[in-house]
């Protein structure tokens, strides 16, 4: 006997399908895993190019993937009305995100293992709420220091604790400790000025704008050094990686980011997040062959727990962030 049950139609399965690949949730689940993505594909383009090289082909091709979106989306003369507006805040955070924060986490990246660079660069949440902590003269509410605490703790154990025989010592290069701390902290200083900005005009128009000034001395320095025409002669596969890490880990990745923030809660959504530092891990034990360390693993569950408890503590005393700010980076 057929079975009366009615066949679902082609244009049936395609809808849902469609629905599907709109989900907010799947959209983060893909962020998370590009944003996670980025320290060991930059490691590996840097056994061709130079730090320098690295964080102005980023900058350059994030800027023409975002400004692709927003022509796409008729808003491309958003970036104009910014850079007119309000230069002088374009060229903060510019200066923040783009020269420093990234210039940092590249210089970082190429000095450290990427794991342990991908969790050092992450810990800007730390710096703001120990800026709160600060901020609070004296009074600071308990659960924000729990999270410094524990978050400071799981840091000190990733740099201290790398190498077993000798628990304590600095077995990483200082320079590049230093190096992914300071563009930690300038991505925390980016998130506080950014917040303001962000709330009054389109964040992907923000960033464009913001690229313009922040890359300006990466493109200056790469015409003076001679790495710019470097850069085109890398090879294919590392134009690739470059291809990957500049369009998608920063252009695609931050337009799914800041559609699922229009459909979902920031708690929702600051979840997914702690998640990118392990998937760094991960990737970076599984292509690089780096050491996958008690202490790496046991300081990053204290680093993202930490973050996790300041950003509870913080959320219940104050608004959400801006739309388009992000309190991590990749």
């Amino acid at each position: 006997m057929a079975s009366s049950q009615p066949i679902p139609s082609v244009k049936g399965r395609a809808a849902r399908l469609r629905r599907a690949l709109a989900s907010p949730y799947l959209a983060l689940v893909a962020t998370t895993v590009i944003w996670g993505s980025q320290a060991p594909a930059g490691k590996l383009a840097l056994r061709d190019i130079g730090p320098i090289q690295l964080v102005l082909a980023r900058v350059i091709l994030a800027g023409f993937a975002l400004l692709a979106i927003l022509a796409w989306q008729g808003q491309a003369g958003a970036v104009v009305h910014e850079l007119r507006t309000r230069p002088k805040t374009m060229a903060l955070l510019g200066f923040l995100s783009f020269f420093g924060s990234s210039g940092c986490s590249s210089a970082a990246l190429s000095l450290l293992p990427a794991s342990v660079s991908s969790l050092l660069s992450n810990v800007s949440p730390l710096f703001v709420a120990l800026g709160v902590i600060v901020a609070a003269r004296g009074r600071p509410p308990g659960g924000i220091v729990v999270g410094v605490v524990v978050g400071f703790v799981g840091l000190g154990l990733v740099i201290f604790g790398q190498n077993p025989t000798s628990f304590g010592s600095l077995s990483l290069n200082p320079m590049g400790v230093g190096l992914a701390c300071l563009g930690s902290l300038a991505w925390a200083i980016y998130i506080a000025v950014g917040q303001r900005a962000m709330a009054k005009g389109n964040p992907q128009a923000i960033l464009v704008a913001s690229i313009c000034f922040g890359g300006a001395p990466w493109l200056a320095l790469s015409l003076a050094n001679g790495e710019l025409i470097q850069l085109f002669r890398a090879p294919v596969l590392t134009w690739g990686l470059l291809l990957y890490v500049g369009v998608v880990g920063t252009g695609v990745a931050y337009a799914l980011w800041t559609a699922a923030l229009t459909r979902l809660n920031v708690a929702t959504v600051a979840v997914f997040q702690y998640a990118i530092p392990f998937i760094a891990i991960i990737l970076s034990v599984l292509f690089l062959d780096e050491p996958a360390t008690a202490a790496l693993v046991a300081g990053g569950v204290l680093i993202v727990t930490g973050i996790a408890v300041t950003q509870r503590a913080a959320r219940g005393r104050s608004r959400p962030p801006a739309r388009g700010a992000a309190s991590s980076r990749a």
